[in-house]
């Protein structure tokens, strides 16, 4: 059954994916705007129209998006994608939009006009604002009823979905089932063998190289490089400004008040219970006389603080969580709470000992700081004053104008590769652009971080080229001593494998014992355990061992490291356990309706797609 969820999943995943890159308009959907130039259709579903212009707007969005985050990395192979899976689900609402109305199914106005008050954009001051609304419609060219239709038609098309929701079921035996085998348990041992330990038993000849070389010489050619002029912008770079005036330290401390305050800071002591009936006891006792540091040290399951009677030392607000925090910030010194509950399931007991108030570092005491601070803000005043004047002149002339012009150093690159880790991403993607390898243009001028501002240009282009056999030689007899180092241990986890699992103790252990190799226990193991090699996926997919017996497995964890796992019992928790995996069972069965209706919808439905207008 868990092999039935992974497989539904995949189709699950592959729809999810398509539904992420086609991003919907945020506030308006995509079906209903309603300035548009012309009648023209991309496509047309049962012979009712899909608007082009609705179409080139949205997918003019998602290219300029994609082209500024992926820079260089952005293809035609993107691009086209994008241009299928945006069609793709404007034809998909358009067809749940026709299914809806076939069944007559209908979305109220009070419906509609909920969601849009609902809707935070429209929102001032946490409440709708009529004249907001208005104002973000008018913006994107959208009239309230064109804006409230669309509404409308989004709301029928959620309606299918959750008619849908509850359409996937299971008995009560069937969940039982599932239960069990999520939370099932299995005890395992397992013996690493790792390549790094057999490189020295084996050997690579000459002929072995040279023929590797031969049959694998696609593996080595080596991308275009190129190396760059650039001109950095930055703080540093920015004149040295006056002295400042103790007016201007004092003004700057003034203004700047948070950062020489140190915040007011409590002391308590507190116990920690998972039971709120314990903890009313324990608070009993305390009222009654009982010693707080006594019980802390008795009953807290706080393992850091009960030696210590409970004790937290000084902390600041925001530290120990909301709840926490107003239980112990509202208390005298001495005072003791009430239970306080936790979000996590937990009750505290606090105990105030002591506050420190807030104070205020004395102006003499950060006097050098202020001068340092007001140094750098002036700094960063030039640094952004002579931005723009940078941004414009090396858009109209080369670097070493701009350089000289701004008295920077003309600066060169070494030479790098596309996805170069030399430089940063910004820069290796921008010298990598079409307008710097093709054109021959300047960059545009990079922010690499708010003190450092980079334009770049061509210098050399080196092409594409075959590295020669004398260059990757010794990668190459790495490779072939570790593919030779994997078949000796996968041979050993076989062997130590096979002899335990034949009853041959004596061999399996003369092996282990000749290899200087030895068992890790890991106990008892649950599907979330996270171990090395992944030690838990692989031990849940071997065969239950018999009753008073083990299954021994040899298994490659990857191409370094072989593996021999000793499953020794299997069993399911005595508890009941509610894994929640039902439900995940149910909601991707849902899923997988939806999906299959707008196949089948897609199958009865006449599509046209105007392929030449793509």
């Amino acid at each position: 059954m868990l092999s039935a969820i992974r497989n539904k999943s995949k189709g699950w995943v592959a729809y999810l994916i398509v539904g992420l890159i086609t991003v919907p308009f945020a506030l308006f959907g995509i079906q209903d705007y309603v300035s548009r130039s012309a009648n023209n259709s991309i496509a047309t579903v049962d012979g009712e129209d899909i608007d082009i212009n609705v179409y080139y707007q949205e997918l003019n969005t998602q290219q300029r998006n994609l082209q500024q985050q992926l820079g260089a990395a952005y293809t035609q192979e993107i691009d086209d994608a994008i241009k299928q899976t945006l069609l793709d689900s404007m034809i998909n609402e358009k067809l749940i939009e026709n299914y809806a109305n076939s069944l007559d199914i209908v979305t109220l106005d009070d419906e509609v006009k909920s969601v849009i008050e609902l809707n935070q954009a429209f929102s001032v001051d946490g409440e709708f604002s009529q004249d907001r609304y208005t104002q973000l419609l008018r913006l994107n060219s959208y009239s309230p009823a064109g804006y409230e239709l669309a509404q409308s038609k989004s709301l029928t098309r959620e309606q299918i979905k959750r008619n849908l929701s509850g359409s996937a079921f299971m008995s009560s035996i069937q969940i039982d089932q599932l239960n069990d085998l999520a939370s099932q348990q299995r005890e395992v041992s397992y013996i690493a063998l790792n390549t790094s330990n057999y490189l020295d038993q084996v050997s690579v000849s000459k002929d072995q190289i040279s023929d590797y070389f031969n049959e694998n010489r696609s593996s080595f050619i080596e991308g275009r490089k190129v190396k760059v002029d650039f001109v950095e912008l930055t703080l540093d770079s920015m004149d040295e400004p006056e002295n400042p005036t103790n007016d201007d330290l004092q003004n700057l401390y003034d203004d700047n008040a948070e950062l020489y305050t140190n915040s007011e800071r409590r002391r308590a002591q507190h116990i920690l219970v998972e039971s709120e009936e314990l903890a009313n006891d324990l608070l009993k006792q305390i009222n009654q006389g009982a010693d707080f540091a006594e019980l802390a040290k008795a009953k807290s399951e706080d393992s850091s603080s009960s030696e210590e009677g409970g004790d937290l030392g000084f902390f600041e607000k925001e530290l120990m969580g909301a709840e926490f925090d107003e239980a112990a910030f509202a208390m005298n010194i001495g005072d003791v709470s009430d239970v306080v509950a936790t979000d996590y399931g937990y009750f505290h007991i606090i105990k105030l000992t002591d506050i420190e108030a807030e104070t205020m570092q004395a102006f003499n005491e950060v006097e050098e700081q202020l001068a340092a601070l007001y140094i750098k803000n002036a700094k960063e005043k030039m640094l952004f004053s002579s931005l723009e004047e940078f941004i414009n002149l090396s858009y109209e002339e080369s670097l070493d104008i701009v350089a000289d012009q701004f008295g920077l150093e003309l600066q060169s690159s070494e030479y790098f590769g596309n996805g170069s880790s030399l430089y940063d991403a910004k820069f290796v993607a921008s010298a990598f652009s079409s307008s710097v390898i093709d054109d021959g243009d300047n960059s545009e001028v990079m922010e690499i971080d708010s003190e450092k501002f980079v334009v770049l240009a061509l210098s050399d282009l080196q092409s594409e080229r075959e590295r020669d056999l004398i260059e990757v030689e010794d990668q190459i007899e790495s490779t072939l001593k570790t593919a030779s180092a994997k078949e000796v241990i996968e041979n050993i986890a076989e062997s130590i494998a096979s002899a335990f699992s034949s009853g041959d103790e004596q061999t399996a252990n003369k092996l282990i014992l000749e290899n200087n190799l030895e068992w890790v226990s890991e106990g008892w193991l649950s599907r979330a355990s996270e171990l090395p090699y992944n030690v838990a996926s692989i031990s849940f997919a071997l065969s239950k061992p018999e009753e008073g017996r083990h299954t021994y497995s040899a298994q490659s964890a990857n191409q370094l490291t072989s593996l021999v796992i000793d499953l020794s019992g299997v069993r399911v928790p005595e508890e009941d356990t509610n894994t929640g995996i039902s439900a995940l069972y149910l909601s991707q069965e849902n899923n997988e309706m939806f999906v299959t209706l707008i196949r089948q919808l897609r199958d009865n439905a006449e599509i046209r797609v105007f392929s030449d207008l793509l």
